[in-house]
């Protein structure tokens, strides 16, 4: 890692903070029988998040073979959506360590965000309902006239409200959309091994920024402070 003073922590939040992958499975499934396909199990779930719902619904049509026109999507979306918004956190939890984690960074006064593809009011209400009491500075979710991950927008949005240097963020993800984000950015980051991705897959990546546990995660905060 390069060091660099971190003054602000983006996290990606499903994967990363959240285990939301039963509710997310719940949902697509909801969507999937629809048209009598299959469910998926954990497994596939986690192979087609990472993108919005809406590309993890047409992935999850797709392991079945499956390549509907958009607006048969839209309408599985949409249904799938009405499920999800009223069942966002039946089974979700954050993860162990990671409250304890950002109580900490929050106590030492580091600033604080959520920078997410899951859609922005859904995002909002996740970190609303699980970290009631965390100082985030900015919570953003996927909104249509906002780009979404892997552009770099979020996150030089982020530094300018902040009146900060992309190089002075550090961003946490799970995924190779977090790794591209950050990369694209040009800001540093840190991959978590236990969210939605393998660990061989994050090391496919060429980093070598990944770390096994939230002790780790904090360790690697504080050798950037």
């Amino acid at each position: 890692m390069q060091k660099i003073p971190v003054q602000a922590v983006l996290f990606d939040l499903d994967g990363t903070l959240v285990d939301t992958i039963e509710d997310i499975k719940d949902a697509l499934n909801r969507a999937l029988a629809l048209e009598d396909l299959p469910p998926l199990d954990i497994v596939l779930t986690k192979q087609v998040v990472g993108r919005g719902l809406r590309n993890a619904l047409i992935g999850a049509a797709q392991l079945w073979g499956k390549d509907f026109t958009s607006d048969h999507i839209d309408r599985m979306y949409a249904s799938m959506m009405e499920y999800y918004r009223k069942n966002h956190c039946v089974k979700s939890r954050p993860y162990e360590g990671v409250l304890s984690l950002l109580e900490d960074l929050d106590h030492k006064g580091i600033i604080l965000a959520v920078f997410s593809n899951k859609e922005d009011g859904l995002t909002k209400e996740v970190v609303r309902t699980l970290f009631p009491h965390i100082r985030f500075a900015w919570v953003r979710g996927m909104k249509d006239d906002f780009p979404r991950k892997p552009d770099r927008a979020g996150l030089e949005h982020f530094a300018k409200k902040e009146g900060l240097t992309v190089e002075h963020l550090l961003y946490v993800g799970d995924s190779e959309v977090d790794y591209q984000t950050a990369v694209n950015a040009g800001c540093q980051h840190v991959l978590v091994s236990w969210g939605f991705r393998r660990r061989e897959d994050l090391a496919r990546l060429g980093t070598s920024n990944i770390v096994d546990s939230v002790k780790e995660l904090q360790e690697a905060i504080n050798d950037l402070q």
